[in-house]
């Protein structure tokens, strides 16, 4: 019990959600044009955030959520028309089935799929971070345990909190999928092409899994692509299945671009909207459709959590980690977050909050030189750039939240932090 205690006070400082991305206006956009493309847009935001996920193959799919366990909805800022203008952050997370002993479906789902994707309008680009099952990792009032347990636990509130944790990213919304979400989105597309890399064939009886598939490029229907992202039977086990993962993400987001996607539009979110639960609104996937609809492949970037096996664990490589969340999340180089030197004062009254931020950035790569109390309390945290290093400070605000950023010279750190009544204050709201 007091280890578990001391775990849950050394727990990373919850970070301050920005608000939902606000829009800009935007013009040239003619009404017949705008209608034109709505509909596909709408099923792209969602489908290569969610069919793009590719994951949800074996679920229970249910529109009831608990209040206790599904996190708040998330305060909207949109206008027309649809403008991405801030990072957005969402988790899509794939629950799948547990069958008792006479192989009935209990109502237990484990967070089987976890893949965490950062939406970045500033540098036109998506990342999609996949975090193996068995990742060992922290859940807040439970202790230390596979990741895909912390849905079993609370839900999705849950499971944003252990992500959150881990990972040390502010997280905004969240999308569910059951258990035939991602084989009748692929189907309401007409398939997805994919080069199978080896013949696949397994077979579990009690779980009335079949996978049979030839080696080859092929256009795979909705029940073959789910085949192919559940195989795990190789020697690199769940770290394949991710791979594969990523490897349909990229083939749905082609498919997403080309334009006899038109055509499928209404069955597309028609699936997508039967098959789904999500805190995202219809205008946020219109906006997230004509993002995504701009980018080219290369504008995707995937990776998995780096980790090694152990017996029981996938064990987080929190080193590369730190390395693989600043570059494929903020395009900052994690050198010169060592060679920034990062001070942290407390101006909001609440004992330990600067200490406990210090300790997060820490975790992040972030060099901090002190750690102290603020001349006078603040209402907003700010952040104080005197050396001229605004891809730091906006990685900085990111993380925090909402912060006020100021530029001055002097002496001293290199960046100064102020943490506020505005950042105690969601701290508190969290718990």
């Amino acid at each position: 019990m007091a280890e578990q205690h001391q775990d849950l006070l050394i727990q990373p400082v919850p970070a301050v959600p920005p608000p939902p991305p606000p829009v800009r206006r935007s013009h040239g956009w003619s009404v017949v044009r705008w209608f034109l493309v709505a509909l596909p847009l709408v099923a792209a935001g969602l489908a290569l955030g969610i069919g793009a996920f590719v994951v949800s193959h074996a679920g229970i799919y249910s529109r009831e959520e608990s209040a206790l366990t599904s996190p708040p909805a998330a305060p909207r800022s949109f206008t027309w028309p649809f403008v991405l203008d801030r990072r957005v952050n969402i988790l899509l997370i794939g629950v799948d089935v547990t069958l008792n002993n006479r192989r009935q479906v209990v109502n237990m789902s484990r967070a089987d799929t976890l893949m965490l994707v950062s939406i970045d309008p500033e540098r036109d680009r998506i990342s999609a971070l996949s975090i193996p099952r068995d990742t060992r990792a922290f859940i807040p009032g439970v202790g230390t345990t596979k990741i895909n347990a912390s849905y079993a636990f609370g839900g999705p509130g849950l499971t944003i909190k252990t992500v959150e944790g881990l990972l040390n990213v502010p997280i905004h919304y969240y999308v569910k999928l059951g258990p035939q979400s991602f084989a009748r989105i692929i189907d309401a597309i007409g398939g997805v092409e994919v080069d199978v890399e080896k013949d696949m064939k397994y077979t579990d009886n009690w779980a009335g899994l079949r996978i049979d598939l030839k080696k080859g490029r092929q256009l795979l229907n909705g029940d073959q692509a789910d085949q192919y992202i559940r195989f795990r039977h190789d020697a690199v086990g769940d770290i394949g299945r991710v791979e594969r993962q990523q490897k349909v993400l990229m083939a749905l987001f082609a498919k997403l671009k080309d334009p006899t996607t038109l055509l499928s539009a209404p069955t597309l979110l028609r699936a997508v909207a039967e098959n789904t639960h999500t805190n995202l609104t219809m205008t946020d996937m219109i906006t997230l459709g004509m993002f995504a609809v701009r980018l080219s492949g290369g504008d995707i970037r995937t990776a998995t959590l780096p980790g090694t096996f152990s017996p029981l664990y996938w064990e987080p490589d929190q080193a590369r980690l730190t390395q693989t969340l600043t570059d494929l999340f903020y395009g900052v180089d994690p050198k010169v977050l060592a060679a920034t030197g990062i001070e942290v004062l407390n101006g909001s009254g609440i004992p330990g909050l600067a200490r406990q931020t210090a300790q997060r950035l820490e975790r992040l790569g972030f060099r901090i030189v002190r750690v102290d109390t603020a001349p006078a309390e603040l209402d907003a945290t700010t952040i104080i750039d005197r050396a001229g290093r605004p891809e730091v400070t906006r990685l900085l605000a990111e993380i925090l939240g909402r912060s006020v950023i100021t530029r001055e010279a002097g002496t001293g750190a290199d960046i100064t932090i102020v943490v506020a009544k505005d950042l105690a204050a969601t701290r508190t709201s969290k718990r």
